[in-house]
C-alpha cells in the first residue's frame, strides 16, 4: 500500500537476524532514544521468545525508512473484549515490567513526522492478518506520536501521563557554574551535608564495572539493596519479576563493553552508598535503576550523594544529558530540571462507539476541573 509517496507493509516477524540487519541500519540513521536502540528491542525479543509480533516496515522506493513491532493481545474491558496492538510491548503487566519510555516508530530523521502519521493511515485501512484491531497502545511516548495519530484520524485517549525530569549537561559546562550551584538551596545543602558525613568513612568513590564478572556481582548488589528498601515499605520491588532481572542481566552483558550500559558503585572508603544502573545512548544517560544503602540517619542522602557523583562524572565525559525519565520521585524534581511528558497513548479505530467514549471522557474530565459551587 502507497501513502504520501511510501510504501508500507505488515508481516509476522521472521528472523530475528535480518530485522536486526534493518534496525541497526535504520536506527544510524535516527534519533532513537535508547529503549528504540537494537540493544533493548534486540535483548527484548530474545529474552520474551514467546512474543509473536507484526513487522512494521516503511519504505522510500527501496530504502527503509520506519519500523515498528506490534504485539497483538486481547483485552478484556468489563463485560466485552478488544484486539489490541501493543508498540514494542508484550501487552502483559509481567514481561512489560522492564518499561520502555521513549516508545514510538524508529524513523529515518529525514522522515519522521511523514512516516508516523502514515503509519498509524495504513493501519486504520489495513485488516490485521485478517482481524481487525480496535486499539494500539504506544506506552510512555511523547505528545507527538498523539498529534500524529490524530491527524491520521485515529480517536486517542491517554492511560497515564507522566513528567519526566533531566539535567541539561550542556548547559551547565557553558554557565560558568558548577552544578550544585544550578539546584534549589535546600537540595544543595542536603548534598554537602550528607558528603562531609560520609567522607567521615573515607573519599567519596564511584567505580564502574569494568568486566561482566563485576557487573553481575555489581547488580547482585543492587538487586540487595532495592529489594530490602522496596520490601521494608510492604512493596514486592522490581526484582521480584523473574523476566525483569532475566532481561536486564541480559542486557548488560550485550552492552557493557560497548559503554552503552553502566552500573557504578559509590562508597566512601570501603563503606556503601549506593549503586547505580544506568543506559547510555548518543550522549544521553537514562538514569533507570539504583540501589541504595540506607541507614537510620536521616541526614544521610544516598540517592542523592549516589546521583550528584555519577552527574559529576559525567560532567568530564562527552554527555549532553543526564535523563531521570518519567515519574515524580522528589529527587527528580530535585536534581533535574523538566522534560517532556510521557504518555500512555491509546489509539482506536474512529468508530461511533470511541467517538462516545471520547466525548464522555472529556465531558468528565472538565466536570472534574470545574471550581465546587458555592
Amino acid at each position: 500500500m502507497n501513502i504520501d509517496g511510501l510504501t508500507f507493509g505488515l508481516e509476522r516477524l521472521g528472523a530475528i537476524d535480518a530485522l536486526r540487519r534493518w534496525w541497526t541500519d535504520l536506527e544510524s540513521r535516527s534519533d532513537c532514544s535508547f529503549f528504540l536502540s537494537w540493544h533493548w528491542i534486540g535483548t527484548w525479543l530474545r529474552v520474551t521468545s514467546s512474543l509473536t509480533p507484526l513487522l512494521l516496515s516503511v519504505r522510500d522506493g527501496k530504502a527503509i525508512v520506519g519500523l515498528a513491532l506490534l504485539q497483538p493481545a486481547r483485552l478484556r474491558h468489563g463485560l466485552g473484549s478488544s484486539n489490541a496492538l501493543y508498540l514494542h510491548q508484550a501487552g502483559d503487566p509481567v514481561t512489560d515490567a522492564i518499561t520502555i519510555e521513549y516508545n514510538g516508530i524508529l524513523c529515518d530523521r529525514n522522515y519522521a513526522a511523514s512516516v508516523e502519521r502514515s503509519s498509524f493511515q495504513f493501519l486504520v485501512q489495513r485488516e490485521l492478518l485478517d482481524a481487525k484491531w480496535n486499539e494500539i497502545h504506544v506506552a510512555l511516548s511523547t505528545d507527538g506520536i498523539g498529534r500524529s495519530a490524530k491527524e491520521a484520524g485515529l480517536i486517542g485517549f491517554e492511560l497515564a501521563r507522566k513528567r519526566s525530569w533531566f539535567v541539561d549537561l550542556d548547559a551547565v559546562r557553558s554557565g560558568n557554574r558548577s552544578y550544585l550551584e544550578t539546584i534549589s538551596h535546600n537540595t544543595r545543602y542536603q548534598i554537602r551535608r550528607a558528603v562531609k558525613l560520609y567522607e567521615r568513612h573515607g573519599p567519596i568513590a564511584a567505580a564502574p564495572a569494568r568486566t561482566p564478572k563485576e557487573a553481575s556481582s555489581y547488580l547482585d548488589e543492587l538487586k540487595q539493596y532495592h529489594q530490602s528498601s522496596w520490601i521494608r515499605r510492604g512493596k514486592a520491588g522490581s526484582f521480584a519479576n523473574a523476566h525483569f532481572e532475566e532481561f536486564h542481566r541480559r542486557l548488560i552483558e550485550i552492552c557493557l563493553e560497548q559503554e552503552a550500559v553502566e552500573l557504578v558503585r559509590v562508597t566512601a572508603g570501603t563503606k556503601p552508598i549506593g549503586l547505580v544502573y544506568n543506559l547510555i545512548h548518543r550522549g544521553r544517560v537514562y538514569a533507570y535503576q539504583t540501589g541504595l544503602c540506607y541507614e537510620d540517619d536521616q541526614r544521610l542522602k544516598p540517592g542523592l550523594v549516589s546521583h550528584y557523583v555519577c552527574l559529576e562524572r559525567h560532567l568530564e565525559r562527552p554527555v549532553r544529558a543526564y535523563d531521570f525519565m518519567a515519574g515524580d520521585s522528589r529527587y527528580k524534581s530535585n536534581l533535574g530540571i523538566p522534560g517532556p511528558d510521557l504518555v500512555h497513548h491509546v489509539f482506536k479505530r474512529p468508530t461511533i462507539m470511541a467517538r462516545g467514549e471520547h466525548f464522555l471522557r472529556g465531558l468528565n474530565r472538565r466536570l472534574s476541573d470545574r471550581p465546587n459551587a458555592l
